[in-house]
């Protein structure tokens, strides 16, 4: 009996640093969140990059609501498109100041297709709406408690600007807590995710043509006590056929996401 108790005992105290170091993670966002996107787009047989497009957004969480309805306000936004050396900037200072709504349930957001546009040049299939980017950026949360070297799976519609192109596609994200950090009554959670898929003209537009790929690697930073995304990373590298005025062209983007929390 006692040897027996003596194994039970051990075990119990082996589980506990794992219990201790177990949190949940559910949405909570509040304040100013600003993001960088730049996007450098190749063509075959050309070893520099083609075109460049940047945006720079910052987003106010002015309201989490009962109904799980978040209230963005678009506190700034600019965007410039560079081709050939020339740089032109995009208009989207007609957005400053919008507001949109994304639908949430704790652990991820939709977008309700609301808010503006940013026009992006004749030659580009479609504009760029801040609402729904913001949306497809923010990482799916998972379902239970996750501790260090914890896994979970996430399936999301992808719908991505690939040249001058919008592509879709269904994306099946992987993501692994690398990280747990307890400082100034903050629990700081560190995950990388990752996801590849294949994508092919998104619903509504006819820019990309056939089949092409696109993967991610996304590493991101979550307060769990807040309910804070603090930071992420996305980058991004897609390929496929764009149909422009000079024909079909195979196109080449790397691209590179970047969101942190204004403190």
């Amino acid at each position: 009996m006692k040897t027996k108790s003596l194994i039970l005992n051990l075990a119990l105290l082996a589980a506990l640093p794992v219990a201790a170091n177990e949190t949940t993670l559910q949405y909570h966002l509040s304040g100013e969140m600003q993001l960088s996107m730049k996007q450098d787009i190749y063509v075959e047989a050309r070893s520099e990059a083609i075109g460049e497009r940047d945006f720079s957004i910052t987003f106010d969480m002015v309201d989490a609501g009962d109904d799980d309805e978040l209230l963005v306000k678009l506190a700034s936004i600019s965007a410039s498109y560079t081709a050939h050396g020339m740089k032109q900037r995009l208009p989207a200072s007609h957005l400053n100041g919008e507001e949109f709504r994304l639908v949430g349930d704790g652990r991820s957001f939709k977008s309700q297709k609301g808010g503006g546009e940013v026009p992006l040049g004749t030659i580009t299939d479609g504009g760029l709406r801040p609402s729904e980017l913001l949306a497809g950026l923010l990482p799916a949360l998972p379902d239970g408690p996750v501790f260090v070297g914890s896994t979970w799976n996430s399936d999301r519609s992808i719908v991505s600007l690939e040249g001058w192109a919008w592509a879709g596609g269904e994306m099946q994200h992987h993501h692994e807590v690398t990280d747990i950090q307890s400082s100034d009554g903050r629990t700081i959670v560190t995950v990388r995710t990752s996801g590849e898929t294949q994508i092919e003209a998104a619903d509504g537009h006819e820019g990309f043509v056939g089949l092409g790929t696109l993967t991610q690697r996304i590493d991101w930073t979550f307060d769990a006590d807040s309910g804070q995304l603090l930071s992420l990373t996305d980058a991004r590298e897609a390929s496929g056929t764009n149909q422009l005025p000079q024909g079909e062209i195979p196109v080449h983007q790397l691209a590179r996401y970047e969101l942190q929390a204004v403190p």
